[in-house]
């Protein structure tokens, strides 16, 4: 994500806290950013996006702010499934103050090519109070040796290229694959992380530390989904007890990261 897409996020995100559509933002309003002073919304980096589809969008941006939001909707009109026209319609409709289209807007981003960066920019937007993107699967390893671990390491890439959906798939095959792996069972569960259902990815980890009992993957997992939702003190538990399995592993020394970074919020 381009540092001015994330500042627009931002901005977007404060529009509607300010129309008290979101909560707990407060670097930025419609009142400390004037409307005519804003220049055009970025077109996100999305690869997904066909090339027809990303110049349309362009097109509706040189006519900003004037007929933006027109062209926009006639886009998504023409392009039904097309998240990015739909995250753009709603970074439009945020710096004009209209927080319920916005939001509307981000929503069907989301589940109109959920397996796409615009679909997770959407999500992002629509969860201000979260940490960017889903939480990443973290492996204990960097060179794998097994298909399962390749297939650990595909989704560890599709993650970071922002497919989530793909990743899921892939995470999902190395536990199929292997049923007695803590980490591809993890990975797993990671996957199904959604934000507006949190409950999909937690339902499978939490079986997971009694099946696991020392397996530092779940703990580490365990907390830092907990940090997507929140609830730093469980999370700080969870980052401990994975710690304590192997302070000098990877993956312990990413939970001491963790502990410090929870530490300054």
């Amino acid at each position: 994500m381009s540092a001015r897409l994330r500042v627009w996020l931002v901005v977007a995100a404060a529009s509607l806290a300010a129309a008290g559509a979101a909560v707990g933002i407060t670097l930025a309003t419609r009142t400390t950013v004037p409307k005519r002073h804003i220049a055009a919304p970025p077109v996100a980096d999305d690869p997904t996006a066909p090339p027809r589809v990303v110049a349309e969008v362009r097109a509706a941006l040189r006519s900003w702010p004037g007929g933006t939001v027109g062209r926009l909707r006639a886009a998504a009109a023409e392009h039904p499934h097309s998240a990015l026209v739909r995250l753009e319609l709603g970074l439009a409709l945020a710096a004009g103050g209209d927080a319920p289209a916005a939001r509307q807007a981000w929503a069907e981003a989301a589940k109109a090519q959920p397996d796409s960066p615009s679909a997770v920019y959407a999500e992002n937007a629509l969860h201000p109070d979260t940490p960017r993107n889903d939480p990443p699967f973290v492996p204990s390893f960097s060179v794998p040796r097994t298909r399962v671990e390749r297939l650990l390491l595909r989704g560890v890439g599709l993650q970071a290229a922002l497919r989530p959906r793909s990743a899921e798939r892939a995470f999902a095959a190395a536990a199929r694959l292997a049923p007695g792996n803590a980490e591809a069972q993890v990975a797993a569960a990671v996957g199904l992380y959604d934000k507006d259902r949190p409950e999909l990815a937690f339902s499978r980890l939490g079986p997971l530390v009694r099946r696991f009992p020392h397996a530092q993957t779940v703990r580490f997992h365990l907390g830092l989904l907990l940090i997507y939702l929140r609830q730093l003190p469980l999370a700080r538990h969870e980052l401990r007890l994975a710690r304590a399995e192997g302070p000098e592993t990877a993956i312990g020394k990413r939970a001491q990261l963790l502990l410090r970074a929870s530490r300054t919020r």
